[in-house]
């Protein structure tokens, strides 16, 4: 399509703004106008959180009722007043924080907020540990029924005995009031996925939510990479993500609240998330792309897809047990999982129009009106890490 048939496109889903305009729209209109004011023919989106959620809101409240060119006007001095550093708020550094006090009451009380999990179903893959089960937990509170999916179904079986089981996940679900269902689940065989969906919906009638936590970290420059570790982490991070979320997507089409949240970070371009970690980053970026798509694909069908990731490093058995990322120190300078899980409720909790979005764990509660986070450390005190590309 060309350059100007896009721009048309583009202009025209924002002329007759009736919901927030989603991601995909802006990104796309922001490039274009990139492209043609500066001839950025390699059009480099800033697809951090904070540029695309603060233009989106702005052009949200500002462009309704506008004609296209009006709004399209709006639109571009918007992104230009975030890329400047001019705006009061001081979005000009790319990788903004959100503030919670303008959005929180807001997003708070938004239509079509979700408030009761009561018996609502969420699958979340990679539960027996870690990210994973916390977020379990934390729906089991909400009182929702938790289909948790992981490799080690009973402890002592996991690799190189890592602690953590599902049917421990399941005794910590239902002792805070949730129904649990285990399925040992290798997600990089897809008749493996296709059977945990059909175990949850015949035992729960349904999926409200699915979560792609399961994860593989290899971290190595090229050369140090053999193509083994090289296909692992590209089953169990990006071909697992697409291929779970294309297994649930007929129980999320029936649900009234379909929701995806996906563990993917914002796309950097910055060359040091590309040097020494080329493996991984391609994985990692490629769930991101998966959210971007989905969400303007499955947009029509009331699926919210979103992407979440850890501002910090968490304590994990991934990380205390990479050495050649600090091992157990790290682990101190981390947070705990459970911010994740707060977060992951916050995100899934939002109306179906929040899709295609990427938050970090503290950016979702900043913009509820959280801002104290000491509680979230292990060791409260100590300088915490920042997980990769932030």
């Amino acid at each position: 399509m060309s350059q100007s048939r896009s721009f048309e496109k583009a202009t025209r889903r924002i002329k007759t703004l009736t919901k927030k305009p989603d991601d995909a729209t802006l990104l796309r209109l922001y490039s274009l106008y990139k492209q043609a004011k500066k001839g950025d023919v390699q059009g480099q989106l800033p697809i951090g959180e904070g540029m695309v959620a603060v233009a989106k809101w702005k052009a949200w409240k500002k462009c309704v009722g506008m004609s296209g060119d009006e709004a399209m006007s709006c639109y571009i001095e918007l992104v230009e007043e975030c890329m400047s550093g001019d705006s009061a708020n001081g979005f000009g550094n790319g990788t903004p924080e959100l503030s919670g006090e303008a959005l929180g009451e807001d997003i708070l009380n938004a239509a079509g907020r979700i408030s009761d999990w009561q018996e609502k179903t969420v699958l979340v893959s990679g539960a027996s540990r870690g990210i994973g089960k916390a977020i379990a937990m934390r729906f089991a509170q909400a009182g929702a029924n938790l289909v948790l999916l992981g490799r080690t179904l009973d402890s002592g079986e996991g690799p190189g005995d890592i602690p953590g089981s599902l049917n421990e996940s399941k005794a910590e679900v239902e002792a805070l009031g949730g129904t649990a269902l285990c399925v040992a689940t290798d997600v990089r065989d897809d008749m493996a996925l296709n059977h945990a969906v059909d175990a949850a919906v015949k035992r729960f009638g349904g999926i409200d939510a699915v979560i792609c936590n399961a994860g593989a970290l290899f971290i190595a420059p090229f050369e140090q990479t053999p193509m083994k570790r090289f296909d692992l982490v590209h089953q169990v991070n990006v071909r697992a993500t697409f291929a779970l979320c294309q297994a649930a997507l007929p129980a999320l089409r029936a649900s009234e609240m379909g929701r995806i949240l996906v563990l993917a970070p914002p796309i950097s371009l910055e060359p040091k998330w590309l040097d020494g970690t080329l493996a991984y980053t391609l994985s990692k970026y490629g769930m991101s792309i998966i959210v971007l798509g989905l969400s303007a694909e499955l947009a029509g069908d009331g699926i919210a897809i979103n992407a979440m990731w850890p501002a910090t490093t968490i304590d994990t058995a991934a990380v205390r047990l990479n050495k050649a990322l600090g091992g157990d120190e790290m682990a101190r300078r981390s947070r705990k999982p459970v911010i994740c899980a707060d977060s992951a409720f916050e995100i899934l909790s939002r109306p179906t129009e929040h899709s295609g979005n990427f938050h970090t764990d503290e950016s979702a509660l900043r913009q509820i009106g959280i801002t104290d986070f000491e509680d979230y450390a292990v060791e409260p005190g100590l300088t915490l890490q920042s997980d990769f590309y932030l």
